[in-house]
């Protein structure tokens, strides 16, 4: 005697597909947001061809085109940079460093506060550009 099989058709909606779908929409917009470290502290960020976006939490420190130094949103002088980095890295828990400077900032003043920062114990710093489109 032989016997029909019935397949078990729910007929409901595939949400695999859906999810692939929704996984990847996430990660079109992740990777193409340009995201803004501070946007109170006004800088005009150098350009440069392999610009990426900051996606880790790590102590950001600006120096403005009059000089002027934040670590985080707040303005330091020269002489406490180095205490408040410290303070910084160890809320964070991080010894690396984003450095984002004016494009007409004196070269001085930015080696000045890269020593500090090593001397801090900063293992890694990272300079802030703008994306710049390659020539064709």
């Amino acid at each position: 005697m032989r016997l029909e099989r019935k397949l078990n058709d729910d007929g409901g909606l595939l949400l695999t597909p859906l999810i692939d779908m929704i996984f990847l929409v996430v990660i079109f917009f992740m990777l193409n947001t340009t995201l803004s470290i501070n946007p109170a502290i006004k800088v005009e960020l150098p350009s440069a061809y392999t610009s990426q976006a900051v996606v880790e939490r790590e102590v950001v420190v600006t120096l403005t085109a009059s000089g002027e130094l934040y670590v985080g949103a707040e303005a330091v002088v020269l002489e406490r940079f180095a205490a408040e980095l410290k303070k910084e890295m160890v809320r964070l828990g991080t010894d690396k460093m984003i450095l984002q400077a004016d494009e007409t900032l004196v070269y001085r003043h930015l080696v000045e506060v890269m020593d500090l920062a090593r001397l801090t114990g900063v293992e890694s710093v990272s300079l802030v550009t703008d994306a710049k489109s390659i020539p064709e």
